[in-house]
């Protein structure tokens, strides 16, 4: 494999994906590819910073120049917003953004106690900044054409609070379109904490009305029922009533109305 390939795996790497003979050569590449280890080092360190951020108390040192520090990580942040997910340098900057925000933040703890307001607002900006990143860097990996790093995307778009609306629209889309059903399954699994959002409910009736593998029709069936989404009735009736909708989908159709009706 070259290092276009090996980078491909690094995240199924990560994970124990891999097949033991894929596994071996990208362990022993690594082991001889300085470029390739410093790609999963930047890899680890992004996907550490996607988590929550632990609070930690801070080493004295950072305070030394922090306002300078932060300005210069919003600077890059603010730059790095009209440049391409899909250039590769673009993802090297971000794993280093990642890392300093995550040193940022642990000197926010010293700063906090200052009770400064100015220096809470930049703060709040930053913090801004940094979940963007994170959706961002969420959204090129579920159009990633690996499906099992498409899987794991969509698991990191679950974790967000409030995502936004292109995080939903491409949820959305893996819903509808995505080629592999488990990728579709858990996109509509993690659509369901978000039903709050119109859009995502009229997602869920739209699929359920278009939707032929059996499978996703009761898991949407199933999620349509627990958000108590009565518009999803005339859909419904319509799976009952033709004839090539299979059994145990028809069964669940019937256990399913009455709860909504």
């Amino acid at each position: 494999m070259n290092c276009k390939q090996i980078e491909n795996q690094l995240i199924d790497y990560l994970d124990n994906n891999l097949d033991q003979n894929t596994y071996s050569i990208v362990d022993s590449h690594l082991k001889n590819c300085e470029n390739c280890t410093i790609a999963l080092q930047e890899l680890e360190t992004v996907f550490k910073s996607i988590g929550e951020t632990q609070e930690e108390i801070p080493d004295s040192s950072l305070k030394v120049n922090f306002e300078k520090m932060l300005h210069e990580e919003k600077a890059i942040l603010e730059d790095s917003k009209v440049v391409s997910m899909t250039n590769n340098r673009l993802w090297k900057t971000v794993f280093q953004i990642a890392a300093t925000i995550a040193l940022v933040f642990s000197a926010y703890y010293y700063g906090k106690t200052q009770n400064d307001a100015s220096f809470s607002q930049e703060i709040a900006v930053l913090e801004k900044e940094r979940n963007e990143m994170k959706q961002t860097m969420t959204i090129s990996l579920i159009e990633n054409e690996s499906a099992s790093k498409r899987l794991q995307a969509v698991n990191y778009a679950e974790e967000f609070e409030q995502p936004g609306n292109e995080i939903l629209k491409a949820l959305i889309n893996k819903m509808y379109h995505d080629d592999h059903i488990n990728v579709r399954l858990a996109a509509a699994e993690a659509l369901a904490k978000f039903s709050d959002k119109e859009m995502v409910r009229n997602a869920f009736i739209n699929a359920l009305e278009m939707e032929q593998d059996p499978g996703m029709q009761i898991e949407l069936i199933q999620i349509l029922v627990s958000i108590e989404e009565k518009r999803a009735v005339p859909s419904m009736e319509k799976l009952l009533k033709n004839e090539e909708t299979p059994s145990y989908v028809r069964d669940q159709v019937k256990i399913s109305l009455p709860n909504l009706i």
